[in-house]
């Protein structure tokens, strides 16, 4: 409970400096809500004012006349007041939501590996929208319910005690206090409702992302039927816990109407008592039921800010653990890096954070400028795991060292290092634009020369010849309307295009044939002398021409040397060999 408290506490604190930092329209919107509260005194008065003008019978044209342009003056003044000062809070409310969705977008790029380990894509959405959205409720509609309510309230009980009765004013609103009681009491069941529901919604946002993303797989497996089912059962989840929500939300409704009637009644039964006694009209005593219709209205009001308190509560905790989230990675260094001379892993061990044991162990390894690396060996021997160390999407290892130019990579800034590698991942990155924007990603500003240049280098220039509208062809959602061929090779000339001092391939040229492969090399090569490239394949022929190549298994380098040294081992590699030539010819005999 004292954690609960304390987060609620820090959100009001930041709400408050949010506030603290606008202060002339938040200023302005309170003395426009002040001059609301007092406006709608105006009418209710006029109306006492013609009443007991009626039943005195001292009403004239002339008192009837200047009540009713009174009266429409108070209307319009009301309504303009109003629509200012909400106008001003709502639109602050969007630029709140504005910047803190822009806030949060900017914690997600810088955020690494681990992290999104931990949190789902749907949860991240949910955060990323409602979340965000439910704050922005917070801080505008809760702070008009809060001043518009508070100042009404306040107004209309010093009105209602100053013209007509203090006893019958305290004696009608002893019920609205015990509505406001039985209001609090629902707040820490609310709470927890509301983020259950919350909670079960982000998870059914994450069944969605991931019955979209394998559609095609369900189908082919004949599995539509399964997973209609598991949707469904999600559902039936979610509207579960939100008739909990609705179940004591919509309790206050009706506690309202109870207490509010309540308090109509002891109103009018002690205001009979007065008008008998002398000491009340006619006029009074319908401006005071007015009064105290508009009081139950404000206090009604009111309830409403537990809603909207326990949802921006909820919201705000789950988009400030984003914002504070540990991603396990070090500081960023400070250490500029304009170039890489060298790279060096000396008896370097690395454990994922979720692992019992090292996934690569006791590595050496020496990687001069210009040269060409070829990592092989066995799928799950720890490839992709040895040139993400030098991704920093982990916390580099205690164990042993990792350099370049003989500094601690971590030294270095991120941003630095990030621009000097272009990395083309096994799973391909592609967004539903068309093919040139793809491509161009990877270089700001990137020309048509630019990108045509890294298509030939990617030997992608018959395909684009062959698309509908070249290089304007729309390749739809991660790339759902092209071959998986077409995707690596997107994929390859967009970590081209930005000339990378450091180029790495993580097999991503699985899914083109031998010639195609071939020819890629080739020109990788031509255009990269005295430039660093990495390539991790299971296919022999793509390092045939590296000045080194590494052979990993169980997390360990097995074999090193050049492709002709490895094979006079005749070791893994060798045996690797002969299979692939055996498979290439039987496949040139068919």
């Amino acid at each position: 409970m004292k954690i609960l408290e304390n987060e609620e506490s820090f959100m009001l604190t930041i709400f408050w400096s949010y506030i603290k930092k606008h202060p002339y329209i938040y200023s302005l919107a309170t003395v426009f809500a002040l001059l609301s509260s007092g406006l709608a005194i105006v009418p209710n008065y006029l109306i006492q004012r013609f009443i007991d003008a009626m039943v005195n019978e001292t009403l004239t044209n002339q008192n009837l006349g200047t009540y009713l342009a009174l009266f429409l003056v108070s209307i319009v003044l009301i309504y303009l007041v109003d629509i200012t000062w909400v106008v001003l809070l709502f639109s602050q409310s969007y630029r709140y939501q504005n910047t803190l969705r822009k806030q949060l977008y900017q914690r997600l790029l810088q955020l690494r590996t681990p992290f999104y380990e931990r949190f789902r894509s749907g949860d991240l959405m949910t955060r990323m929208t409602s979340d965000i959205e439910f704050l922005g409720d917070t801080i505008g509609y809760g702070f008009m319910l809060i001043v518009s309510n508070v100042t009404w309230a306040l107004s209309i009980f010093t009105i209602m005690v100053v013209t007509i009765s203090w006893q019958a004013t305290v004696i009608s609103t002893l019920p609205l206090v015990l509505f406001a009681w039985a209001v609090f009491k629902l707040w820490q069941k609310v709470d927890v409702l509301y983020e259950a529901n919350r909670d079960a919604v982000a998870t059914l946002s994450n069944e969605v992302l991931e019955v979209v993303d394998g559609v095609r797989v369900m189908r082919a497996y004949g599995k539509k039927e399964l997973e209609q089912t598991r949707f469904q059962k999600r559902t039936s989840e979610v509207l579960e816990k939100a008739n909990h929500l609705v179940l004591y939300n919509g309790a206050v409704g009706p506690i309202a109407k109870l207490f509010t009637g309540l308090s109509m009644a002891l109103g009018l039964m002690y205001s009979g008592y007065l008008i008998s006694q002398g000491q009340m009209t006619i006029g009074q005593l319908i401006s005071f039921q007015i009064y105290l219709g508009m009081l139950s209205g404000s206090i009604w009001g009111l309830s409403d800010i537990v809603l909207v308190y326990q949802q921006g509560n909820v919201s705000f905790r789950k988009v400030e653990e984003i914002l504070t989230a540990d991603d396990l990675v070090e500081k960023n260094g400070h250490q500029p890096l304009t170039g890489i001379e060298n790279i060096t892993f000396s008896d370097y061990s690395f454990q994922y954070p979720t692992s019992d044991t090292p996934t690569i162990q006791k590595i050496n390894l020496d990687i001069q400028q210009g040269e060409t690396l070829g990592i092989v060996g066995p799928t799950g021997s720890g490839k992709t795991t040895l040139i993400r160390q030098l991704l920093r999407q982990y916390p580099a290892s205690s164990t042993g060292n990792l350099q370049i130019n003989q500094q601690e990579i971590q030294h270095y800034a991120i941003s630095d290092l990030e621009k000097l590698i272009g990395y083309v991942p096994q799973e391909h990155v592609l967004f539903s634009k068309n093919v040139a924007y793809n491509i161009g990603f990877g270089k700001h500003h990137a020309t048509d020369e630019d990108i045509l240049d890294v298509v030939a280098s990617a030997d992608f220039t018959k395909d684009v010849a062959r698309m509908p509208e070249g290089l304007e062809t729309l390749i739809g959602e991660k790339g759902v309307s092209i071959s998986g061929g077409q995707k690596q090779r997107i994929s390859i000339a967009r970590g081209l295009i930005r000339q990378p001092e450091l180029l790495i391939l993580d097999d991503s040229l699985s899914a083109v044939d031998a010639k195609t492969e071939q020819a890629i090399i080739e020109n990788i090569q031509a255009i990269r002398k005295n430039k660093t490239t990495i390539i991790i394949t299971h296919r022999l022929s793509a390092v045939a021409n590296a000045q080194k190549v590494i052979v990993m298994d169980q997390g360990a380098i097995t074999e090193y040397g050049t492709p002709d040294a490895l094979l006079r081992q005749k070791g893994w590699y060798y045996q690797q060999h002969l299979k692939q030539q055996l498979e290439d010819n039987q496949h040139e005999n068919i």
